[in-house]
């Protein structure tokens, strides 16, 4: 064969492969150019706004979830040109979403500390006008946040608040991969690159063939409690380094880019209720059936010490299974509701702290998250919000304050308020508004009423949470669980009311005359 013919004949399959992928990519960018079918935010040009596109955020699941609003119901377009205004953009999981209250919107509850934080900001006439996009997103992870932000970078935001950190283990695919497939998952061929394939118009035609690859598992995943037990992960899996190598990573990339773009951001610690049980405890060896028979009793004997009071005595008995298996969570958890209860709250928070450091099913941060968010925010000086120490100071006892917390991570209705507020004054110290020093700060109330939320209406969100939440399934294998939601059942319209009243007095009260004016 002469050279020219094989020159020909290597051109020709070159040309073969790639003008297919050309083609291709032509038509994509042609199709989501005139449809945005892939991009976080649509344009409405008749009212020149932009407002959410569900869609995109919906690509983010592996499986089709009907009937689960997964972003906020309560947001406001925004103006297609920005000008003057000060536009801020909210991004990280649940929590940012306003869950439960402004996902479900047969209720009609804008309760989220985004939508309370625009009000809070917005009672100040010295202000420009605010505008607030709200994209936190049920089970959104840091990399599912960092894909989020390279997106919504072209719309022009002032501020970006970033809160993240609790869903570091499964991310948007909570109870549909294992961890071995998260393994892959959050490699870094896989990572970006399948977040950046799901958004193609032929991924979507082609996910009816995922559907049915995966039937088996989508069936599985609907099963919480049978897929958690299937995919509890040790203290001493290597893939806990890995996890904490990704979220490290995943956030100082997102701040890279942001500095970048001249994008300020504000980095929060997430918030994790300590006083919730570990949802899985795992022993680090077998043991024989004569220890377990020992565990088993002197678990029965402490409880029942704990319900009379004597708690002195419940806790010599948790020190022996210590002894035992020093690595069960339930040790640490109940060693530190004892201590509580002996008004020891610095060894309650170390012990109640381990305990979710330890538990088998971490779906709330580990320590080591807030430390990275304290450290990142540091070296990269950009505005840290510590909103796990502020919600310790709030209750006086080491311990976020867990009347502020519905359930192991998700504030109350008030809890959203105080944390916006929080976030506020953050924004205000580190001089985010120019020539800005003070501003006035509203009461629960007062915010309340400016979003048009009613007591009754949050409380019955909280009542329904108990009956409807994921956390009813896994309490099927772990009655303490479900005894907390008994308690919250009960405490729903009550203590709700009591809280946000008795609270908001006292943080007006502590602003001063002075800050008021």
């Amino acid at each position: 064969m002469s050279r020219n013919n094989k020159y020909k004949k290597v051109f020709f399959y070159l040309v073969s492969i790639l003008l297919p992928f050309v083609l291709w990519l032509g038509l994509e960018f042609i199709a989501n150019s005139m449809t945005h079918r892939f991009d976080p935010l649509k344009v409405d040009r008749k009212k020149q706004t932009l407002y959410l596109n569900q869609k995109y955020f919906t690509d983010f699941y592996l499986y089709d979830l009907e009937d689960y609003l997964n972003t906020s119901i309560s947001n406001r377009a925004v103006h297609l040109k920005k000008k003057d205004r000060f536009r801020i953009i909210a991004l990280g999981g649940s929590t940012t979403a306003g869950y439960p209250y402004n996902t479900l919107p047969q209720y009609n509850c804008p309760a989220s500390f985004p939508n309370y934080l625009r009000a809070i900001l917005q009672y100040n006439r010295n202000l420009p006008e605010i505008e607030m996009l709200n994209l936190g997103s049920n089970a959104f992870n840091s990399l599912s946040v960092l894909k989020v932000f390279k997106d919504i970078r072209k719309y022009d935001p002032d501020l970006v608040i970033v809160y993240t950190g609790h869903n570091e283990y499964f991310g948007p695919n909570e109870f549909a991969l294992s961890k071995s497939a998260n393994e892959i998952y959050n490699k870094k061929f896989f990572n970006h690159g399948f977040l950046n394939l799901r958004q193609t118009y032929l991924y979507q035609g082609l996910r009816w063939v995922l559907k049915k690859i995966f039937k088996r598992a989508e069936a599985e995943y609907q099963d919480y409690a049978k897929w958690s037990l299937k995919n509890t992960i040790s203290p001493n899996d290597p893939y806990n380094e890995k996890v904490k190598e990704n979220f490290k990573k995943n956030i100082t990339d997102l701040i890279h880019m942001a500095k970048k773009a001249g994008i300020k951001v504000v980095l929060c610690t997430p918030v994790s209720n300590l006083i919730f049980p570990p949802f899985a405890s795992q022993f680090s060896r077998t043991l024989d059936l004569q220890t377990r028979a020992l565990w088993d009793t002197l678990r029965v004997q402490s409880s029942r010490f704990y319900k009379l009071g004597q708690y002195d005595e419940a806790l010599a008995l948790w020190q022996k299974m210590y002894n035992i298996d020093s690595t069960y969570a339930d040790v640490h958890y109940y060693t530190g509701m004892n201590y509580a209860k002996l008004n020891e709250y610095k060894i309650a928070n170390s012990a109640l702290s381990r305990a979710v450091d330890l538990d088998a099913l971490p779906f709330r941060a580990k320590s080591y998250i807030d430390d990275i968010c304290r450290r990142v925010a540091k070296k990269e000086n950009v505005i840290l919000a510590d909103t796990d120490l502020f919600f310790r100071q709030m209750s006086g006892k080491y311990y976020p304050e867990p009347s502020l917390l519905l359930d192991h991570v998700h504030p109350t209705e008030p809890g959203y308020y105080y944390m916006a507020l929080f976030i506020a004054r953050t924004l205000i110290t580190n001089g985010v508004f120019p020539g800005v020093k003070k501003i006035q700060y509203p009461t629960l109330k007062q915010t309340r009423e400016a979003l048009n939320i009613y007591d009754f209406v949050a409380y019955k969100v909280e009542f329904d949470f108990t009956e409807h939440s994921y956390l009813k399934d896994l309490s099927e294998f772990n009655p303490a669980i479900k005894n907390v939601l008994v308690q919250m059942k009960k405490n729903a319209i009550t203590q709700a009311k009591e809280i946000g009243q008795e609270l908001s007095k006292k943080e007006y009260n502590e602003m001063g005359k002075e800050e008021r004016k």
